[in-house]
């Protein structure tokens, strides 16, 4: 009996400990630091790994003494965790496992997150049986939406502004969605004083996604086509709930109704023209451009995919010249729930990732049927809504770790609500030869969770520090710290690498450096660069950095060999990315070290040609052409480059480079015309009034030359003699 009772009380303990712990792991979101590389993400899954390796260890404890909190196996987890397995084996049998298990910083959404996500779902079905714990937890959850929601109003920091916590307004959509349903669905079935709070709560994490200066579209479209489907599923719920055969009968009629409304209300033409402004609109085009690109990568890769995180070479390999005119040259992920999830791993993880919301959407609506009163129908049925809404919002985006934590937590609900519990189990405790087995995979676990706390969690924390220690810090310090960054975890191999070659870059176009010390940053910096690349050897992104850096480090050392290293992994660039442009205008500034203009000419004329529309290219080709001279031929590119759809009338350093240009040929028509250009843009710059007071003269205007030379003469006195001189120059 004495052991009995302390068993029991043991017990207690660690039911305590993984509560606790689970509320703490809900606070995720809210977590974000500044002293971190990524701040909005790094401290954020390092926080939740963290809690769920600490609390996976009281969770063993209690699975191997008391039967009840081992893991219930039935077909709704099992798709969930079948999907969880498929994308460890398309990982391991990727392109890139490494990558795959880490992920970068930017995301940190790789399989070590995955798992831990996993477990997330385990403990939560297999610890907590009563909904008065569910209601507690999503009640924690709102709660932290809800200080996310004030954090995001009454921070000074801009970049908090409209996102809180957690930095970017889609990403924020995403989560608040699942809040906010969890408040409509708690709404519902509470009552009393409840009702005030959860719909309270509901209101303010609407405000939250719309009072909010960039609203996210996805997010707001996704609310409102999930409002509409929880009211029509319970229409049906009711109708077929209360067995009257009016209601039954207008079910099909209702839902040709909702067909004809839904094509009624696209032929209007406030939702033509927003539907044609979306589709107009630079991110729809790179979307469009990625998700092409995104079916090419599947397609060579159909059953298992590329591996998770993976993206990157798909993306290289089949890289469209068109994307860089929406103004983006890099993307990692598709930005396409179901995109992404094929191209990782393949149809088998996209076949097991629906079959999640197949079950769970069936197991719901049968469950929603049995149901003794009316308003606890809300429970499934705003689950099937949440699933609803989260792909309507994932369709444009991609899950982080705030998002994937409570579309976690939400299958686990899920999980609570269609499962049988088998009454038997309570009470029962092990004995005998099942405990040694489970004994034995419970210090496993344990083992694995203590190693993970410390070399999945604790090592890329220092090591996101060291990075951004590395960017602020001078030449020799920050040495120290890319070196310190990139020995003491795996993650860094890539991006400690890159920002230490970025670092190096920008510090060789600072006369101040120390020379020897510059040198001796470059040569580490290579050697991290090429590590990286015998780590990665498909990333076309590291051979793209380490041609730029060899062009970098032959500004420094003069030393010709810089140059043909950075010529050999350049190709190597091109051979695995042939459509960049970005490879052609690194090869382009190599040519123009070797002294080579007519090859440098050549590649920035090849990239231009990969995409005729696409400004920008030619303009770099204006700019090669004025750097050696030919203000004829830089000229005649101008006129190109105006051609395309390219807005440069905002830049004030490209119309600069126009003038120049066309003051060396000496062409006072088009300086007539550019330089109101400039002035419009910088007002109070003497220079431009002075020089459109010459163009003016020279056109025989000389009331206006007149006028923009007083304008000079007011705002820079000490042009005092040379405008007096002018101004006594031309005639009355």
């Amino acid at each position: 009996m004495v052991n009995t009772q302390r068993r029991s009380q043991l017990e207690k303990i660690y039911f305590w400990m993984i509560e606790g712990g689970i509320y703490l792991a809900l606070f995720t979101p809210f977590i974000f630091s500044k002293d971190f590389f990524f701040p909005y993400v790094v401290p954020k899954t390092i926080f939740f790994r963290i809690i769920i390796d600490v609390i996976l260890i009281p969770y063993v404890l209690l699975a191997i003494s008391n039967a009840r909190y081992r893991p219930k196996i039935n077909i709704f987890s099992a798709a969930v965790l079948i999907f969880v397995a498929v994308s460890v084996l398309s990982a391991f049998l990727g392109v890139n496992p490494a990558r795959s298990f880490w992920s970068t910083f930017e995301r940190m959404t790789g399989i070590l997150t995955l798992l831990h996500l996993a477990a997330f779902f385990v403990i939560l079905t297999s610890v907590f049986f009563e909904r008065k714990y569910w209601e507690r937890i999503l009640t924690v959850s709102i709660i932290v939406g809800i200080f996310i929601a004030f954090y995001s109003w009454s921070f000074k920091d801009p970049t908090a502004r409209g996102a809180g916590t957690i930095g970017n307004t889609s990403f924020m959509a995403a989560y608040l969605l699942f809040d906010i349903f969890f408040a409509l669905i708690l709404f519902f079935i509470k009552g009393a004083y409840w009702k005030i709070f959860y719909g309270a709560s509901a209101v303010l994490l609407l405000a939250a996604i719309f009072i909010s200066p960039e609203v996210s579209r996805g997010g707001s479209g996704a609310f409102f086509g999930g409002i509409f489907l929880l009211g029509f599923l319970y229409f049906v719920f009711y109708a077929l709930w209360s067995k009257k055969k009016l209601l039954q009968k207008l079910i099909p009629a209702i839902v040709i109704l909702i067909i004809l409304t839904a094509v009624g209300i696209l032929q209007l033409p406030s939702v033509k023209q927003k539907l044609a402004e979306i589709k107009s609109s630079t991110s729809w085009d790179a979307r469009a451009v990625v998700w092409q690109m995104a079916l090419r990568g599947w397609q060579e890769r159909p059953w298992l995919g590329w591996g998770t995180e993976n993206f990157n070479v798909p993306f290289a390999k089949y890289f469209d010249p068109k994307l860089p005119r929406s103004g983006d040259l890099w993307y990692d992920r598709v930005h396409n729930i179901f995109l992404d999830t094929a191209v990782d791993s393949g149809a088998v993880g996209f076949l097991s990732y629906l079959s999640i919301f197949g079950v769970a959407v069936f197991m719901l609506f049968r469950v929603s049927l049995k149901v003794s009163e009316k308003k606890n129908a809300f429970l499934p049925l705003g689950m099937i809504a949440i699933l609803a809404v989260y792909l309507a919002q994932d369709i444009w985006v991609f899950d982080m770790i705030s998002s994937y934590l409570v579309f976690f937590l939400s299958l686990a609900f899920i999980n609570f609500l269609i499962s049988q519990k088998d009454e038997e189990l309570v009470s029962q405790i092990t004995e005998g030869k099942n405990l040694s087995k489970y004994s034995f995979s419970g210090a496993i676990l344990i083992v694995l969770s203590i190693i993970s706390f410390y070399f999945g969690n604790i090592q890329p924390a220092r090591a996101s520090k060291y990075i951004l220690n590395g960017i602020a810090s001078p030449l020799d310090q920050s040495i120290v710290f890319y070196q310190k960054a990139i020995a003491v975890s795996p993650i860094t191999i890539i991006e400690g690498a890159e920002q230490f070659s970025r670092k190096m870059g920008e510090l060789s176009l600072n006369g101040n450096q120390n020379q020897e010390s510059l040198i001796r940053g470059f040569e580490l910096a290579t050697q991290s660069m090429q590590e990286a690349i015998t780590k990665n050897p498909r990333d076309f992104r590291l051979y793209l950095l380490l041609g730029r850096h060899y062009n970098d480090f032959y500004r420094v050392t003069l030393d010709v060999k810089k140059l043909d290293l950075a010529e050999e992994f350049l190709a190597k660039a091109k051979e695995l990315s042939p459509n960049n442009q970005q490879v052609y205008w690194t090869i382009a500034q190599n040519r123009l070290s070797y002294s080579k203009p007519e090859e440098s000419i050549e590649m920035m004329k090849r990239a231009a040609e990969l995409d005729p529309t696409f400004g920008l290219a030619k303009w770099y080709v204006v700019l090669t052409y004025k750097v050696l001279g030919d203000y004829s031929s830089s000229a005649m590119w101008i006129e190109e480059a105006v051609k395309t759809n390219w807005i440069w009338q905002d830049k004030l350093d490209v119309v600069g480079q126009m003038i120049e240009v066309y003051q060396q040929l000496q062409d006072d028509e088009r300086l007539n015309v550019l330089y109101p250009i400039a002035i419009k843009l910088s007002p109070q710059n003497a220079q431009l009034w002075a020089g459109l007071a010459v163009a003016k003269a020279n056109l025989k205007n000389y009331p206006e030359a007149r006028a923009a030379a007083q304008k000079a003469l007011e705002l820079k006195p000490d042009f005092s003699p040379q405008l007096e001189e002018f101004l006594k120059s031309l005639p009355q």
